[in-house]
Order: structure tokens, then C-alpha cells, then sequence
């Protein structure tokens, strides 16, 4: 009787307490709402290059017309079956400035040769046999015709997200299947394709992910440790007799921010120097550059920790809302997931996420070597997020050092 006792306590206790009620209800919802929609879209929107050299042509033997010349245009054919909801294709003339803009949101370039429409014909009746085919208003037998040495039709793949590699990859077979149907030939797009990995296949899927999991340990454990010593310090009235002393807001928050910075560092630095030692994640870029991403990202970590804090009366409900920025950093910020999988409708959330920007930078530093020019937009959003949540954060510190 006593354990029931202690039960109806505390659970009039929490059904008293509106905030922890609604923290109950509404958290498991959600997630159920997050998870449901982040992971039932497809990919779309992916930027891939093309470059149509492809004359249309085709000359071919015939055993009643000799040699003849077809106008398939199968290199037009391949562009027009493209999905035009996975794909936003760019069209460009030069074969080397295409080639040489994959990365960095470009996540391939195809390269069809003049001979394309030709190599495929000739190839395809290689490969079938003898087929009959309609040519100015007659029915003719092709032959086939001796193998000729063709330039490859070349494809470049940013591998660095081997999930989006591997989709393009697929979309690209599709559509080739489609024009390759048309000459009724078993020929595959691996066939007819020189596929060049953007970085040689060397970034495997823990590659991929390490990124995103150093990202989502330093929010998980920067963000509790910070709103629950600030709960602590506020209900426990240290908070305020700080403030009280001689020290101002922005002097306490500016030392709160430095600890907890300090703290992420070294965490960061423990995950990477294991994650490499016992895994041998990939590492290219420079350290300097992951420590300048890795210091914004906290204090703008240690921003939002603050204001929870403001919300929570204890230090159960601050871990409660913890959870509410914790779910969807995970779900949300592409560390396992790439954003361009999840629906047009979820992807504005993703990027009021700075786990979404802080994944983006350390990915570009870790897997490609990017330096710091190339990190300006991450550093940017970072950055600004950090002043924003610094400011706030002393605007709320003298607030709370008087709610205890």
C-alpha cells in the first residue's frame, strides 16, 4: 500500500505540473510526426551537369541498302527520359569546366561524345543480332558492323555522400534503360558508361556519418550539461548571489559559454583522435578549421542550452525540453539521412537546425579537405547563430537569477 501511496503522489504531482503534462503528451507525438515525415520522401532536386555532344547520328550496314545513316539522337533521348523531379539538369557546352564542377552541390557530370548516338546503334546490334528497322519508308535488315574505337561516354560522381552517390547512380540506369529499350538490345548503362568516383570510392559510409555523430555527441552533451547546471545554479539561488557580486550578466554568460566551449573542444578532439585511431575514419582537412567550426557551434549550443533553461522550473523539465532540439537534430540535420531524401515541405526545419550547418562544415573539412574559403556560408550561419543566442542568453541570465 505505501508503493501505491508513493505512486498517486507523484503522479498528482506531474498532472499538477501543466508544462510536464504537455512535455508527456506532446513529445511522443513528435516524433511519431518527425520521423513519418523526414523519411518518406524521395530524392529530388539533385544538380547533375550535361554536356550533349552527341550528333544524333548513327551509320549502320543494311543487307538491302548498304550502309545507311540513322538519326536516332539517343543523347537527347537519355536528357528528355531523365526524372525531372530527381534531377535539376544544367546544360553546358565545355566537357571540362562540366567534369570539374561536381562537388559541392553538383552531384555528377555526363559527358556524351559526337559518336554517342552511333556507338549504341552498333553496339546494341552487336550485341542482339541482325534487327529490322524502319528507314525512309522501308523496312530494312541492320547488320552488324566490326567494333570501332569510340571515345567513352564519361560520367563523374561525387561520392562524398555515398547514399546520394548511389542514388544518382541509380536514377542515371533507369533512365538509360529507357533509351537502350528503344533498341531493343540487352546493352546496360555500365556498358556505355566510364564511371569515375569524384574521390576514387575511398569514402565509405562511417566516413560519411563520423561527421554527423561528432556533431550530434557535442549538442546532446554541451546542451544537458548547460541547461541543467544553469536549472541547478538558478534553483539552488547560486545564480543569483553570482550576480548579486560584482559580475554582470554578460561576464557570467561570457564564462559560462567559455567553459562549455572549452569542454566541446575537448570533446570533439576525443571523439575525432578515437574515431581515427580505432576506425580509421577519413581526415584530409585541416585541424585549425575543424576547431573554429566546432568553437562556433558551441557557443551557439550553449546559447540555446540558456534559454531552455529559461522555460524549465527544474531540472527534469529542462532535460524534457532538451529532447524537443535533440530530436530533431537527429532526424532533421542530415547525419544520416541526406536532406535532399527528405520532403520539399521538411527541409525549411533542417535548416533552422545548427547541427545542419556544423555537419555540412565538418563534412567539407574531414572528407574533401575544404578550407576555411569554402566553409563561408556554414561559418556564416554559425557564427550568426552564436551572437544571436549569446545575446539573448545575458538578456535571460539576469531574468533567471531572479526566478529561482
Amino acid at each position: 500500500m505505501t508503493s501505491f501511496a508513493v505512486m498517486k503522489n507523484v503522479l498528482r504531482r506531474i498532472v499538477r505540473d501543466i508544462r510536464t503534462m504537455a512535455l508527456i503528451v506532446i513529445l511522443p507525438l513528435f516524433f511519431v510526426l518527425l520521423y513519418g515525415n523526414s523519411f518518406s520522401g524521395s530524392y529530388s532536386d539533385l544538380e547533375i551537369v550535361v554536356v550533349n555532344a552527341d550528333n544524333g547520328l548513327a551509320s549502320v550496314r543494311t543487307a538491302e541498302l548498304g550502309r545507311i545513316t540513322l538519326a536516332p539522337h539517343l543523347a537527347s533521348a537519355f536528357v528528355d527520359a531523365l526524372d525531372p523531379k530527381t534531377f535539376s539538369v544544367t546544360t553546358l557546352d565545355d566537357a571540362d569546366a562540366a567534369l570539374a564542377s561536381v562537388g559541392d552541390g553538383v552531384w555528377a557530370a555526363l559527358v556524351f561524345p559526337s559518336s554517342f548516338s552511333n556507338t549504341v546503334v552498333n553496339e546494341a546490334v552487336r550485341a542482339g543480332g541482325r534487327t529490322r528497322v524502319r528507314f525512309q519508308g522501308n523496312t530494312v535488315t541492320v547488320l552488324p558492323s566490326d567494333r570501332v574505337d569510340t571515345p567513352p561516354t564519361t560520367l563523374v560522381v561525387d561520392d562524398s555522400n555515398p547514399l546520394i552517390a548511389a542514388a544518382v547512380l541509380e536514377a542515371l540506369n533507369v533512365a538509360f534503360a529507357k533509351v537502350l529499350a528503344t533498341q531493343q538490345s540487352s546493352l546496360t548503362a555500365d556498358s556505355l558508361l566510364e564511371v569515375r568516383p569524384l574521390y576514387e570510392g575511398k569514402i565509405e559510409m562511417l566516413d560519411f556519418t563520423a561527421p554527423g555523430i561528432i556533431g550530434f555527441a557535442m549538442t546532446l552533451i554541451t546542451i544537458m550539461l548547460t541547461a541543467m547546471a544553469v536549472v541547478r545554479e538558478r534553483t539552488g539561488g547560486t545564480l543569483t548571489r553570482i550576480l548579486i557580486a560584482p559580475a554582470s550578466a554578460w561576464q557570467v554568460t561570457l564564462g559560462y559559454t567559455l567553459a562549455f566551449s572549452l569542454i566541446a573542444i575537448f570533446q570533439a578532439a576525443e571523439l575525432l583522435i578515437a574515431s581515427i585511431l580505432l576506425f580509421h575514419i577519413r581526415f584530409v582537412g585541416s585541424p585549425g578549421a575543424v576547431v573554429l567550426v566546432v568553437f562556433l557551434f558551441a557557443v551557439g549550443l550553449q546559447g540555446l542550452a540558456t534559454l531552455i533553461s529559461t522555460l524549465a522550473k527544474n531540472e527534469a523539465q529542462a532535460m524534457q525540453f532538451v529532447l524537443f532540439l535533440l530530436i530533431p537534430s537527429i532526424m532533421l540535420s542530415g547525419v544520416f539521412w541526406p536532406l535532399e531524401s527528405m520532403p520539399a515541405a521538411m527541409r525549411p526545419f533542417s535548416y533552422a537546425i545548427p547541427l545542419t550547418y556544423a555537419n555540412s562544415a565538418l563534412r567539407k573539412v574531414m572528407l574533401t579537405g575544404s578550407g576555411l574559403g569554402e566553409l563561408g556560408f556554414e561559418l556564416s550561419v554559425l557564427g550568426a547563430i552564436a551572437l544571436v543566442t549569446l545575446v539573448l542568453s545575458v538578456l535571460s541570465m539576469r531574468r533567471q537569477a531572479y526566478t529561482a
